[in-house]
């Protein structure tokens, strides 16, 4: 992987963790390094997408379908 895939993996590893009370400081700093403002705040929204969707998917106990 890249720096900046590192860095966005990490990032969002942190953000989707529920028992951190926050990313580490050491975390965002990686990614915010990494990206400029704007690619930082993309892989922040699209973790947070991505995040708001499963969240979705448990709270209505939705299973993939089989093959």
């Amino acid at each position: 992987f890249t720096e900046q895939e590192r860095a966005a993996l990490a990032l969002t590893e942190e953000m989707t963790d529920l028992t951190r009370r926050h990313v580490s400081d050491e975390v965002y700093a990686r990614a915010a390094a990494a990206f400029d403002e704007r690619g930082l705040a993309q892989v922040i929204a699209m973790a947070l997408t991505i995040n708001a969707w499963n969240r979705i998917g448990v709270t209505n106990r939705l299973q993939p379908p089989r093959r």
